[in-house]
């Protein structure tokens, strides 16, 4: 165990790029004791210049391990006080031309792993009666883009299990919330796990959609929003957003309405968009730096 000191503790998971890295140093910065988690050996100096970070290996399928790992990430500094569950990836295709075995990956790492660490966490912080958890949805879970029902499934299977755990935990002092990014500029689709086979008739239309989503925002907007909803004291708020067309998403659906949001979002993404789209949905900031996130 690490010395024990009056610093707050905070476990992160998919740590060795992207937001979760980008978070990490945040919190080092502002004095917390970190535990990060990566799933390659080659990762595991990559925080080894702070000294309030400590790096160890998780591969989030592996249930057991993830069910174990709450008392061995409080054994590091004798104490956890946040968790963001960060880590996951993008399965992407037209669902016909999706295998089985992927759609049951894609739940295994976003859902599954993920439920997992919470059931690891949660005694922790119910017997101290106290503690943060973020999970990590997806704007996606919201709104229904093509070529990624898969992906956005076990997202918005993540954005219903995190109500319902901030529902059920908050008499215990535990605050859980969910953060929905939107389109942001990382890695995640440089590492897209395609459609196995795609039939032909999808290609051209895939490619078209493709080339309408180029534009993706600085990984540093989410990455402020998750310290935020960790250190906010808000445990009121639920649902938090990043990124200029995330935010959007929320107010726009109020001022249309569910099935008015549909059409026009629909047509957007038929390359039809109009006037009234244009007008109030914004396009991602535009992000000229490294991308770099594991989610």
């Amino acid at each position: 165990m690490q010395t024990q000191s009056e610093n707050k503790t905070i476990v992160i998971t998919g740590t060795a790029s992207g937001f979760g890295r980008l978070v990490v140093q945040m919190f080092a910065e502002a004095k917390w004791n970190v535990v990060a988690t990566v799933r390659k050996d080659a990762d595991l100096d990559i925080f080894a210049s702070l000294e309030n970070v400590t790096t160890l290996k998780l591969d989030v399928n592996d249930e057991a391990a993830d069910l174990a790992f709450g008392e061995l990430a409080r054994q590091q500094y004798g104490r956890v006080d946040a968790l963001i569950n960060n880590a996951g990836y993008f399965q992407a295709g037209p669902l016909e031309s999706t295998t089985m075995d992927q759609v049951h990956r894609q739940f295994q790492t976003n859902v599954f792993g993920l439920i997992a660490l919470n059931k690891a966490f949660i005694p922790i912080f119910r017997e101290q009666r106290a503690g943060v958890i973020i999970n990590v949805s997806s704007i996606s879970a919201e709104e229904g883009f093509p070529y990624a029902s898969v992906y956005e499934a076990s997202k918005a299977a993540v954005l219903s299990l995190t109500e319902g755990m901030n529902a059920e935990l908050s008499d215990f002092g535990i605050v859980v919330k969910v953060l929905l990014p939107g389109n942001m500029n990382t890695n995640i689709f440089n590492k897209t796990e395609r459609a196995a086979d795609t039939v032909a008739d999808y290609i051209e239309p895939w490619e078209k959609f493709n080339a309408m989503n180029t534009v993706r925002s600085n990984p540093q907007l989410t990455a402020d929003v998750m310290f935020r909803m960790v250190t906010d004291g808000n445990d009121k708020q639920v649902r938090y957003y990043s990124g200029p067309d995330g935010e959007a998403v929320p107010r726009v659906k109020h001022l249309l309405g569910q099935q008015w949001f549909w059409e026009e979002f629909n047509m957007r993404n038929h390359g039809k968009a109009t006037p009234l789209w244009e007008s109030l949905m914004p396009q991602p900031q535009a992000d000229d730096g490294d991308t770099n996130s594991d989610e």
